[in-house]
């Protein structure tokens, strides 16, 4: 009960510094080094504060940009992660419902972060198409979890197309990054995390040059892969 406490006041006083900071911040300086500040400083702090620890295979992909960066959906604690991870010039698509979470939602919006609609297919399609725009003008990469929700069981659910239909559309690479044990750490049944250590592995970039409707779902179906090599085994 103690550490459930202390994870969640951990992280309501860190939420207030980095994102109502950041906040303020972006009416002084670039988005770039206030989102970089903001979300490094506050996934970097919850994972310590859980007692959680990330062991990084392939931290050097990261820099070959701009890409399409996958990662599975294990846990909360993927945001964690992927935030303290994050490379330079990097926003997510995220779920709609984060916008309403307080202060990260602002500061999310702020920042120029693309919020899907899943229940919507409108109103998805319109954000994948700024989601587009944001790559084509900007040069940013863009981070986007597959799976669409939190795995309930810790296996693997089906990708949905959306990201494959951007890198199809951008001809950007596509970057597959799995995590493991994450789910194991914090369930979606947990109130809060076990501390512990995450593997993550960060694969070479894809090559999507070659990509067509006629063969995503083989593209699909090899990113599947990667994630399901990676999730049966630990460092």
């Amino acid at each position: 009960m103690i550490q459930c406490i202390s994870f969640y006041v951990f992280l309501a006083l860190s939420t207030l510094y980095y994102f109502g900071g950041g906040i303020i911040l972006l009416c002084f300086l670039s988005q770039e080094k206030v989102i970089e500040w903001a979300a490094h400083g506050w996934g970097t702090f919850n994972l310590k504060q859980a007692g959680i620890t990330l062991e990084v295979v392939g931290k050097e992909n990261l820099d070959k940009r701009p890409a399409i960066l996958v990662v599975n959906h294990q846990s909360m604690l993927d945001l964690f992660i992927m935030c303290a991870l994050r490379p330079p010039k990097t926003l997510p698509v995220s779920k709609k419902s984060m916008r309403y979470i307080p202060l990260l939602g602002l500061f999310m919006k702020s920042a120029g972060v693309i919020f899907i609609d899943r229940y919507n297919p409108k109103k998805a399609m319109a954000a994948m198409k700024e989601t587009y725009e944001v790559v084509q003008k900007k040069g940013y990469s863009i981070l986007m979890a597959p799976e669409g929700t939190r795995t309930k069981t810790g296996e693997l659910s089906p990708l949905k197309k959306g990201a494959f239909y951007l890198a199809l559309q951008t001809k950007l690479p596509m970057i597959p990054i799995t995590l493991v044990n994450a789910f194991q750490l914090f369930p979606k049944s947990a109130w809060s995390p076990k501390p512990g250590s995450i593997q993550v592995f960060i694969d070479s970039p894809i090559l999507t040059e070659t990509w067509t409707e006629e063969n995503l779902s083989f593209q699909i179906d090899n990113v599947r892969r990667i994630f399901l090599t990676h999730l049966s085994r630990t460092l």
